[in-house]
């Protein structure tokens, strides 16, 4: 309930604070963020079709090359994550 009432303060620095004194919520978002990023490149990536930001249909190398960028972006959440949980 407190961080509801520092994001309706817009308090940046109350938040940073509570998230530095507390990097096991800032590491769980990222890794919920990573593993979804990922898990989406993954799909793509075996089904061979991927879908850009305003939903066309990317086939072929491009496509590819587009879901692969999503399994590195989410390994790279992931990473920050485990590093942000294991630090502080």
């Amino acid at each position: 309930m407190d961080l509801l009432f520092l994001l309706a303060r817009r308090g940046n620095e109350e938040l940073n604070r509570w998230l530095s004194e507390n990097p096991l919520v800032l590491g769980g978002v990222f890794l919920l963020i990573g593993l979804a990023v990922g898990g989406w490149g993954l799909y793509e990536l075996k089904k061979g079709v991927a879908y850009s930001k305003r939903g066309k249909v990317v086939e072929g190398t491009h496509g590819k090359a587009l879901a692969i960028i999503r399994i590195v972006a989410g390994a790279g959440c992931i990473l920050f994550a485990v590093i942000k949980m294991i630090l502080g």
